[in-house]
């Protein structure tokens, strides 16, 4: 929000590069987070975004150099608990893009590694893929 809001105030060239950063977010999440029994989107790992500026201050780019997932996660889940969000995004996505079905993937209760638990909160997962 900080990025976009001081692209609000820069040329609009730089505004786009903003807007593009803040966008990831909503991918990195759906990959890094998980409904724990605790909290239905609870953040699983740590990212590090080097944001790269020009000499006008303005922002020119930005990176991901850190990506760290809770290893543990991705291998079990506890009674009661999801999988990284992603996971089931895919599968509630079938219906809509046959890609997705093409690849083998369906319902996430036919699946050993998504079936633990199937909904977080009120989350939906073919509209959160979408987005």
């Amino acid at each position: 929000q900080v990025l976009t809001a001081v692209g609000e105030n820069r040329t609009g060239a730089s505004a786009s590069i903003e807007q593009q950063v803040m966008l990831t977010n909503p991918v990195l999440e759906a990959f890094g987070n998980a409904k724990t029994l605790r909290n239905d989107n609870s953040s699983r790992f740590g990212k590090w975004i080097n944001v790269h500026f020009d000499r006008q201050g303005t922002i020119a780019g930005a990176e991901i150099k850190t990506y760290l997932l809770e290893k543990a996660r991705v291998i079990h889940q506890t009674e009661g608990e999801r999988n990284y969000h992603i996971f089931y995004q895919v599968c509630g996505a079938v219906p809509q893009h046959k890609m997705l079905s093409d690849l083998g993937l369906g319902d996430p209760k036919i699946f050993a590694y998504t079936k633990t638990c199937l909904v977080a909160g009120n989350m939906d997962d073919a509209k959160s893929f979408d987005r």
